[in-house]
């Protein structure tokens, strides 16, 4: 049920990336032992379940507000030496899977202290948790990539893991009751749906049929949302979550109108000057367009130059001009 507080409403939502990372990334025996028991459900280690973490990470509520949105990780390091990587990403873009495999092929090369030999290398396990369908060449919600022969089907190495769950896929429509899911799907169908009113019941089944990581999910997450400071902070991250989209639609809308105004004004100079000078000083005459309003919009002067790919002082040579 939300919490209540000065006429808002704060969710128990555990998408919401500050109460996920509150929950299972803080320096308490409590958020630990909910996190191995994650960790042991998603990876399936009943044979050689992790029974300690070492967090590289740890939670701190007076993280930046800034940092970038939509991606939480939490770091961690097994009792056995291996390095664990925990995402929750709630947006798709295009670099999604490019990011992925450069972020875990640092954990493994900063694992490794100068002048130590390779075969010290630590197996790392990275795990991502999607709210979206990442892989449309298959409806299983489930899938483990490992390096492989092409051909033959045998695994390289079992240093590297990459883990991905698609929350959409888990329990599609609902057709399944939460006494037909999996204990994995019970779980991840309640992290999808922990805070969302119009699933009340369906997550008072999830939470009676489920298993231990529910019930003490469950109980940090309360606890965690009782955090002022944590509450506090959660609306600050989803103002700034709206205001980035705001700024990203009109980004891409200047962005369609600066190519569209070049292309006008380069046509109609060139054809007194020249197609090619013409269509040039069109698209500048679009860019600077563009960079007005994106200052107009509040954006920092800085920002707009990494944004545009100009230079600090095109961009304020074309604003105080």
């Amino acid at each position: 049920m939300p919490i209540k507080k000065g006429g808002l409403h704060i969710a128990l939502n555990l998408k919401n990336d500050l109460l996920f990372k509150a929950v299972y990334g803080r320096e308490d025996e409590e958020c630990k032992q909910a996190l191995i028991a994650v960790l042991n459900l998603i990876l399936d280690r009943k044979d050689n379940p992790i029974t300690a973490i070492v967090y590289k990470n740890p939670f701190n509520v007076r993280e930046n507000e800034t940092q970038k949105e939509s991606i939480l990780d939490i770091k961690a390091e097994t009792e056995q030496g291996e390095l664990l990587d925990l995402e929750i990403h709630l947006l798709y873009d295009a670099d999604f899977i490019h990011r992925n495999i450069y972020y875990h092929g640092g954990m493994i090369t900063q694992a490794l202290e100068s002048g130590e030999e390779y075969v010290k290398i630590k197996k790392t396990i990275s795990i991502f948790i999607v709210d979206f369908c990442l892989f449309p060449q298959t409806d299983q919600y489930a899938s483990k990539f490992l390096f492989k022969e092409e051909r033959e089907n045998f695994v390289l190495t079992e240093l590297v893991e990459l883990h991905y769950l698609e929350l959409p896929k888990v329990n599609p429509d609902r057709k399944k009751t939460a006494g037909e899911l999996t204990k994995l799907e019970r779980y991840l169908e309640y992290l999808r749906c922990a805070g969302d009113v119009s699933c009340r019941e369906y997550l008072e089944d999830l939470r009676s049929q489920g298993g231990k990581e529910i019930a003490m999910t469950e109980k940090l997450l309360r606890k965690a949302t009782a955090d002022e400071i944590v509450r506090e902070q959660a609306i600050a991250r989803d103002k700034f979550r709206l205001q980035q989209h705001c700024r990203e639609v009109q980004f891409k809308k200047g962005l369609a109108q600066a190519f569209e105004d070049g292309q006008k004004e380069g046509i109609a100079q060139g054809r007194s000057q020249g197609i090619s000078q013409g269509i040039s000083q069109g698209k500048e005459e679009g860019q600077k367009e563009l960079v007005r309003n994106l200052a107009a919009s509040g954006m920092e002067r800085q920002q707009i130059a990494r944004m545009t790919k100009l230079s600090l002082e095109t961009v304020e040579a074309w604003l105080e001009g």
